[in-house]
């Protein structure tokens, strides 16, 4: 079934492998960065994602040209606007915060994105949210006001700290923007944005900024990207269609702390006490999550869409007897439906409350 609790724990799932993809890159991005500008940087981590993905893309035998040509005006705008703010802007904004500040700043206010997306998915698409992740919100953003000053004397703020916070906003923009995109596959969707976002920053980069750079940091880069931004995002975009943007986005700030350990244990970091009370608090925050139900009488509307599923209450349609019917992908239609069960705000739950 689509809302059962083992669909309940793979979307969970899909959401940490993505966060810890994900939280290693800022070490290994402060690993390989050097001189090199951040426009550069930012361009290669997509175009690592474009290349990798690419293959996978490839060997789906996707029909591209349908699949973006059956969007809607609608869809096609939300693409768009995806692309810019998540491929484009967001990188741009963390890679100037890796370039200047440290791998475990950076690390642990990545998780100010569970923060925006939470947000926006409540104000603009009526997303339901529980006490539980509320309470979990304002913890994050605390630890994140207590991280963006400085640990001197005079109280500073944090440039790098504040660049990480614009790149989580606009990430915040681009995980609403791309749950509406729930007829283009996983896959495509981040190898779409891999090469427009990748293309963009590295000609802006090549005329307007230089810097020293090897032939080392670019392979880095481009792997780094293959893995933290290419099968990260993929992996990211299945669970919101499982288990809905805001629980996605609070598992996914799991990935942070994975990037804090390895600041200290690869780069030698030694973040202030403060750092550390920041960490404890965000910590709380997302493990307040846990145990979250949420289950009422809902309606479902007549429906037609397509995208991978396999038979439970929500999927009866009759199939080709060739067809498999545990995991397949195909145009269908849902007839209304009245009924109550635990739910999360997937594909087929978005219900107003």
């Amino acid at each position: 079934m689509i809302n059962s609790p083992a669909m309940h724990k793979k979307g969970l799932y899909l959401a940490i492998l993505s966060a810890i993809l994900f939280g290693m890159s800022p070490v290994a991005c402060k690993a390989i960065v050097g001189q090199m500008p951040p426009a550069l940087l930012a361009g290669l981590l997509y175009l690592g994602s474009g290349l990798g993905l690419t293959g996978v893309v490839l060997g789906q035998r996707a029909d591209v040209f349908h699949i973006l040509g059956s969007l809607s005006w609608r869809q096609k705008a939300l693409l768009a606007g995806a692309i810019l703010s998540g491929g484009v802007a967001a990188p741009l904004f963390l890679a100037y915060g890796i370039r200047y500040g440290t791998a475990s700043e950076v690390s642990l206010l990545l998780n100010f994105e569970t923060v925006a997306t939470t947000l926006l998915a409540w104000l603009i698409f009526h997303e339901q949210i529980g006490y539980r992740v509320w309470i979990g919100k304002v913890l994050i953003i605390g630890a994140s006001i207590l991280m963006i000053f400085t640990g001197s004397k005079e109280v500073q703020l944090s440039i790098p700290g504040l660049s990480v916070l614009a790149a989580c906003l606009l990430w915040g923009i681009d995980n609403n923007l791309t749950r509406e995109l729930e007829s283009i596959p996983a896959s495509l969707l981040a190898c779409m944005k891999g090469w427009s976002a990748g293309i963009f920053n590295v000609l802006l980069s090549l005329f307007f900024f230089t810097g020293p750079v090897t032939a080392f940091q670019v392979t880095g880069a481009l792997a780094v990207g293959a893995l933290s931004y290419g099968a990260s995002l993929v992996l990211f975009v299945q669970a919101l269609r499982v288990i809905g943007t805001a629980r996605t986005s609070t598992w996914f700030a799991s990935g942070p702390f994975i990037g804090t350990i390895l600041s200290v244990i690869v780069l030698g970091e030694r973040p202030p006490g403060e750092y550390w009370v920041a960490a404890l608090v965000m910590l709380s925050g997302m493990f307040l999550l846990f145990g979250e139900r949420h289950g009422h009488v809902h309606r479902h509307e007549r429906l037609a869409h397509s995208h991978p599923h396999g038979h439970d209450e929500h999927h009866a349609h009759e199939h080709d007897k060739d067809e498999d019917k545990e995991n397949h992908d195909h145009f269908h239609v849902h007839e209304p439906v009245t009924h109550t069960h635990t739910h999360w705000p997937d594909i087929h739950h978005r219900h107003l409350h």
